[in-house]
C-alpha cells in the first residue's frame, strides 16, 4: 500500500513539473504569461434610423417626408422619401414636373435641404455554413398615378444624378446598377437594379443613394430641385421627374403613384 502511495505521489509530481515546464517553454520567460479575450457576434435585427444622405454619420428625424421602416433585419431598406410634384395646372400639352427637394431635421431643428433618397443597411454575418453574398436594391412602379378611378395613363418617373454615400469605409461602398445613372419607371412595372454589390466582400454598413445633391457635394451645382422665384410650384433643376401626357384626363384631386424599393441578397447586375 505504501509503495502504491509513493508511486502515485511521484507520478503527480512528474505531471505537475511537466506542465510547468511546458508553460515556461511556451513563454520563454517564467516572468511573462499571456491572457486571452474572446468576443462572439450575432446578427443585429433592430431597425436602422434614417441618416443624412450628405453627412451619413448623422441621423435625421424620421418625420415627413422621410418614411422610416419600422421592421428590422440584417439586410433592410431603412427609409425612403415621399416625392412631391406640387400643385400644377391641368394643361392639354405634355408636361414634365420635377420633385421638390426635401428638408431634413435633426432633433427638431432644420438642417437644410437634400435630394430625395433611399437608405439600405447590410449587417449580415458570414457563418461556418453560410457565406455573405452580394445584394441588390431594385425599384419598380407598383401603382400608376391614380385618383379614385382616374388614372394618369402613360405617366412615367425618371431618376437622374444618383449619389451613393455611407458611414462605412469607401472600400465597402456599393456601386450603381448598369442602367441606374438615368432610369425610367413606368406602369408596366419594369424593375431597375439601382445599387448593390457583386459579392459579399463589400456592402457592409449603412448606405444612401440620393438623387440630386447639394452644391459642392457631387458637383458644383445644386441638383436637388428648387422652386422658381416667381412660382413655388414650378420646381427647376431637379433629379426626379414625372412626365404626364397632355391628352391624359385629369380631375381636381390629388393623384398618387407608388414605387416599391426592394433589397435582395443577390449580386447586382
Amino acid at each position: 500500500m505504501k509503495l502504491k502511495t509513493l508511486c502515485s505521489a511521484a507520478l503527480v509530481a512528474t505531471i505537475l513539473f511537466g506542465s510547468a515546464a511546458s508553460a515556461f517553454a511556451e513563454n520563454g520567460d517564467e516572468k511573462v504569461l499571456t491572457s486571452e479575450g474572446t468576443i462572439t457576434y450575432v446578427e443585429d435585427n433592430t431597425p436602422n434610423p434614417p441618416v443624412d444622405p450628405e453627412n451619413p454619420e448623422e441621423p435625421v428625424d424620421p418625420t415627413d417626408p422621410v418614411v422610416p421602416n419600422d421592421d428590422g433585419g440584417p439586410l433592410a431598406v431603412d427609409a425612403v422619401t415621399k416625392l412631391d410634384f406640387k400643385t400644377q395646372k391641368a394643361v392639354t400639352t405634355d408636361q414634365t414636373y420635377f420633385a421638390e427637394q426635401i428638408e431634413v431635421f435633426k432633433t427638431g431643428v432644420s438642417d437644410g435641404t437634400r435630394g430625395n433618397y433611399v437608405q439600405v443597411t447590410d449587417k449580415r454575418l458570414a457563418s461556418p455554413t453560410e457565406e455573405r453574398t452580394g445584394w441588390t436594391l431594385s425599384a419598380k412602379m407598383t401603382q400608376q398615378f391614380t385618383s379614385g378611378s382616374v388614372v394618369l395613363d402613360g405617366s412615367t418617373l425618371t431618376y437622374t444624378n444618383p449619389y451613393i454615400d455611407g458611414a462605412g469605409a469607401d472600400a465597402q461602398k456599393p456601386v450603381l446598377g448598369s442602367a441606374a445613372s438615368n432610369f425610367e419607371l413606368n406602369e408596366s412595372g419594369n424593375s431597375v437594379n439601382v445599387m448593390g454589390t457583386a459579392d459579399g466582400t463589400t456592402g457592409f454598413g449603412t448606405w444612401t443613394i440620393e438623387f440630386g445633391s447639394s452644391a459642392g457635394v457631387n458637383g458644383a451645382d445644386d441638383t436637388t430641385g428648387k422652386a422658381n422665384a416667381a412660382d413655388e410650384n414650378l420646381i427647376e433643376d431637379g433629379s426626379i421627374s414625372l412626365f404626364v401626357p397632355g391628352n391624359t384626363v385629369k380631375t381636381a384631386t390629388a393623384f398618387t403613384g407608388k414605387v416599391l424599393w426592394t433589397v435582395a441578397a443577390t449580386p447586382i447586375s
